[in-house]
């Protein structure tokens, strides 16, 4: 059963991540690039991003049920595995830098709403 909940925190807290970033991203700024965005929207967009990864962090966490680095660490491969094939593939045109400092805040984002107190707090007891 340990193993379930585990599976369906990385599943549940990837599609938050996924929703709560394309949000972030695309619902409340219609697209967020390096080369068209201006400061403003590069700021807030990215501070936007980061709680969408910290909440993302959360969701993982109450699904998951039970405390492991599994679930974090999984999330963070997953990110890992898209910004590498992003940047080769050369579907996002923005520099490499500015493109593995985004994944970079998501990462931290799970790992730090992963280890929010609102997770504890929130997640179902044991029984």
């Amino acid at each position: 059963m340990k193993i379930l909940f585990i599976i369906l925190g990385i599943v549940m807290g990837e599609i938050a991540l996924v929703l709560f970033t394309s949000f972030a991203q695309e619902v409340v700024f219609d697209g967020i690039s390096y080369n068209t965005s201006d400061n403003t929207t590069l700021i807030i967009g990215g501070l936007l991003t980061f709680a969408a990864a910290i909440l993302a962090g959360v969701v993982a966490r109450i699904v998951g049920r039970t405390y492991t680095r599994i679930i974090p660490l999984v999330i963070s491969v997953i990110i890992i595995i898209e910004m590498t094939y992003l940047i080769t593939s050369g579907i996002t045109n923005d520099p490499v830098w500015f493109d593995i400092i985004a994944g970079g805040s998501l990462i931290l984002g799970i790992w730090v709403g992963y280890h929010a107190k609102l997770a504890t707090f929130l997640r179902p007891k044991n029984n």
